[in-house]
């Protein structure tokens, strides 16, 4: 499958651990660096439209989205209206990533969890007919859902400009790819710079262990044809290596190829094992986006 979309490179920022100075210096690297987009999620610190505006107001070029907004904190009227502030504050540098997260997640805000199909038709019908009572911005934010069955897959396409898909195996690209129709599929893609495999798949198990109880992903990944086995002591070294990516830049330039070719118009990189305090880690990713931008790829 040839994508028909440029092919973008994104960042995940890890907001949590980072001051406001950290946040904005993290932004101009990202910048400096090449790549198209930071991606903030929504986790137990940070709020993330407060932290796209410092991550926007320290750039000029690179786009910023949530990824995701939970759509359980925050009604669909604050969500537009916080989401289109920024596109008034910084212009159209802003999108719009949504999702259920989980229920192990929202029951203790005290949500009750319903089905996520039902919720996010409701919120997004609730948000599509929200008047803004300011000056808004013409035009419409891109959006994207946060999907793993079919069914999320099928109404992000219908209702979305595409969807995230996270911790899922390149088979299943094909398949999220043409569920989703002519939307972009947004690959969340943690991502190890390690060459010894010992080392690197403790740190993708590292990276990855609060989803390991999650029952949701244990079905997604099932139905990939994984056993409850692989879930166990962090993941088995199948599982890991079918999830995430490691080794040398040109390992991992050849697995992002893959992931372009089954369908993924945007990769979203949480890079893991380079230290990004030094020039030495930007520097890494940088020739690496530029690689696959300069080759074709992009």
């Amino acid at each position: 499958m040839t994508p028909t979309l440029p092919i973008t490179f994104g960042v995940m920022c890890a907001a949590d651990r980072m001051t406001h100075a950290g946040l904005q210096r993290f932004a101009q690297q990202v910048e400096a660096a090449g790549l198209d987009q930071i991606w903030v999620p929504e986790l137990l610190g940070r709020d993330p439209f407060l932290t796209a505006s410092a991550l926007l107001s320290a750039t000029q070029r690179v786009r910023v989205g949530t990824a995701i907004a939970n759509v359980y904190v925050r009604d669909a009227r604050a969500t537009k209206s916080a989401a289109y502030s920024l596109v008034d504050a910084f212009g159209d540098r802003f999108d719009l990533g949504l999702g259920v997260s989980n229920p192990l997640g929202n029951e203790p805000r005290g949500h009750a969890w319903l089905p996520p199909v039902t919720k996010l038709r409701d919120f997004v019908d609730r948000y599509d007919a929200a008047d803004l009572y300011f000056q808004a911005p013409e035009g419409r934010i891109p959006r994207y859902l946060a999907a793993h069955g079919p069914k999320l897959m099928k109404l992000a396409g219908e209702r979305f400009d595409g969807a995230f898909s996270y911790l899922q195996t390149l088979a299943y690209s094909k398949i999220a790819k043409g569920l989703l129709g002519e939307g972009r599929l947004n690959l969340m893609q943690p991502t190890v710079f390690l060459e010894d495999p010992e080392a690197a798949r403790s740190l993708a198990r590292k990276a990855i262990k609060i989803y390991m109880p999650l029952e949701n992903y244990h079905r997604a990944w099932r139905e990939r044809g994984f056993e409850d086995a692989d879930f166990k002591d962090g993941g088995s070294d199948a599982f890991i290596d079918a999830l995430i990516p490691w080794g040398n830049s040109a390992t991992i330039n050849a697995a992002y190829r893959q992931q372009i070719a089954q369908g993924v118009g945007h990769i979203i990189m949480t890079p893991l094992g380079l230290d990004l305090d030094q020039d030495s880690g930007w520097q890494t990713i940088s020739a690496l986006t530029q690689s696959l931008k300069g080759s074709g790829a992009a």
